[in-house]
């Protein structure tokens, strides 16, 4: 990068607080248990009494949880008192989780990707977005990319890249950052010959990307034996990161993947650092808890259903978000010697989990491992209708395959038993061979939908 589009960068940086910002998460990502832990503490105390003295929705349930003593003390031994904020009370209490000094801060409205229904309208201020783009910062450096080095993002937003298409000033900024954006949802064989082109003309040192798209791109790279430029590292984001995805996009492009988690409505959640053992939470802007079926605190290892609080959105605050996404805890500490509380896997969406006949909750991963390996499948999305009714959706890699009910009837036959052994005997298989599979609105793409609930 040019010496003066760098120092451009920073200097519109230093504009506001996000370098002041990143300079603390980088002394806090050094914290011992205790400090980070009292810190912690601290910031989320201030956020409750913040919540509490200036968001009518959460006046009186603090005080009923008990977190918000008589003498306007904080109780954070009641926290767990608190009920789960969902996107169904944001839709519907929307008036009332605003903070009553709005007019004292810099906010904008924000809407959810919808990846799984209704997209959500909620509120973030400037002290927010700013404290969102360190922790961007922090974990670039970890996987790294430094300010100012060049970026491709190979992004799925339809929203955010009609934005940039459409605005000079986006460009500009873009252009400043160092960045070339790639449209996720346009991945036709010649469309990603030129993203190869433009990959290897710029040689970014870092590549960001939806999970499928850079997978998709990996595969067309190694199956047409094409040549591609390797950056430092690869940030993916939006979708769960399976093995075999890792080692393919890792092979390919010769650099290893970073993996980050988060979600439009609280920000980047956690990201992995160079030892790969897991996802660092940014404890001291998000407090997490993972919730088993039964309500209780997830241990170590158990999967359960992951919530949220934001500990820098006072515009709107929120408190005990279910963000939809299952997870478990790591069972130890990382290698890199930061305390950040560590998740060792993002298991997908709540939606992602079936129900089979039994009553008994099945992880929708566990279909991959019948439908990824097969050569004549290029995408697959597996469907619950009911109880005992799977559908199972194809789009084959040869489109001019002819009767693929006949050509492939034995791994389809060993695809409904592998599936009727999860599910139970009873269970109807069902395959539907498709033009495409399309991503949701938000770009990301679902391998597992239940629609049991």
């Amino acid at each position: 990068m040019s010496f003066w589009k760098r120092w451009i960068y920073k200097q519109r940086l230093k504009q506001g607080n996000v370098l002041n910002y990143f300079e603390q998460l980088q002394k806090w990502q050094w914290l011992d248990q205790k400090a980070l832990k009292q810190l912690q503490e601290k910031r989320l105390s201030n956020l409750l009494l913040h919540a509490y003295r200036h968001v009518p929705y959460y006046r009186e349930i603090l005080k009923e949880s008990g977190v918000i003593t008589s003498k306007e003390q904080v109780n954070l031994s009641s926290f767990e008192k608190i009920p789960f904020l969902t996107k169904d009370i944001i839709r519907k209490e929307f008036e009332q989780l605003k903070s009553d000094d709005l007019n004292n801060r810099e906010w904008y409205l924000n809407t959810s990707g919808g990846s799984t229904g209704e997209p959500v309208q909620f509120i973030q201020d400037k002290e927010y977005s700013e404290w969102s783009h360190a922790i961007k910062l922090l974990d670039d450096q970890w996987s790294n990319r430094e300010i100012g080095d060049k970026q491709i993002r190979l992004w799925g937003s339809e929203r955010d890249l009609l934005v940039g298409q459409e605005t000079t000033k986006v460009r500009i900024g873009r252009y400043i950052r160092n960045e070339r954006w790639l449209n996720a949802f346009r991945m036709t064989s010649e469309q990603m010959k030129e993203y190869i082109e433009v990959i290897n003309k710029f040689k970014p040192i870092q590549i960001l990307a939806y999970v499928e798209s850079i997978f998709e791109l990996a595969k067309f790279i190694e199956q047409n034996k094409l040549t591609v430029h390797s950056p430092k590292s690869i940030m993916t984001s939006a979708g769960t990161l399976y093995p075999y995805m890792r080692e393919t996009i890792e092979r390919v492009f010769q650099t290893k993947v970073f993996n980050r988690y988060g979600s439009r409505e609280v920000g980047d959640i956690a990201c992995e650092c160079e030892h790969h053992q897991g996802l660092h939470v940014s404890a001291l802007t998000h407090y997490v808890e993972i919730i088993k079926e039964n309500g209780t605190l997830a241990q170590p290892g158990e999967i359960g259903e992951i919530v949220v609080t934001s500990l820098t959105n006072y515009a709107m605050p929120l408190i005990r978000y279910r963000i939809g996404d299952m997870g478990k805890w790591a069972k130890g500490e990382c290698d890199c010697g930061r305390v950040m509380p560590l998740i060792e896997e993002v298991n997908g969406r709540v939606t992602d989990f079936f129900i089979n006949s039994y009553g008994k909750k099945i992880d929708g991963r566990i279909f991959n491992t019948f439908l990824w390996h097969r050569d004549f499948i290029k995408k697959y999305q597996v469907i619950q209708k009911n109880y005992n009714l799977i559908i199972v959706k194809i789009m084959l890699n040869n489109e001019e395959s002819v009767n693929p009910e006949i050509k492939f009837s034995n791994d389809l036959n060993n695809i409904k038993e592998d599936i009727r052994q999860v599910m139970g005997e009873s269970c109807i298989v069902k395959f539907e061979f498709v033009d495409d599979i399309h991503p949701t609105a938000s770009g990301k793409y679902r391998y597992t939908i239940s629609e049991v609930r």
